[in-house]
């Protein structure tokens, strides 16, 4: 089971690599697995539900019309994960 952390880690990854990201929404635990975490079946299912697609193509819109190009670090994404 990911913890809180790892699942900020991951969906963090997912935002900013688009292979990943991918490869998460195919098969989240494959996916996972790469990086040395596993899932619940609820976690699996959550993250291949997520509109990870969607918030990833308009962070790229968002930063591309700012003309920051890759070198963003100064954006904050919130992202909540339900009850802890």
């Amino acid at each position: 089971m990911a913890s809180e952390k790892e699942m900020y880690e991951i969906i963090g990854r997912a935002v900013a690599d688009k292979q990943f990201r991918e490869a998460l929404i195919l098969n989240p635990q494959n996916a996972v697995k790469a990086l040395g975490y596993s899932l619940t079946p609820e976690q699996s299912d959550s993250l291949k539900e997520s509109k990870l697609g969607m918030i990833s193509e308009e962070l790229n819109t968002r930063i591309s019309k700012m003309g920051l190009g890759c070198g963003a670090g100064g954006l904050g994404l919130s992202i909540s994960m339900g009850p802890s």
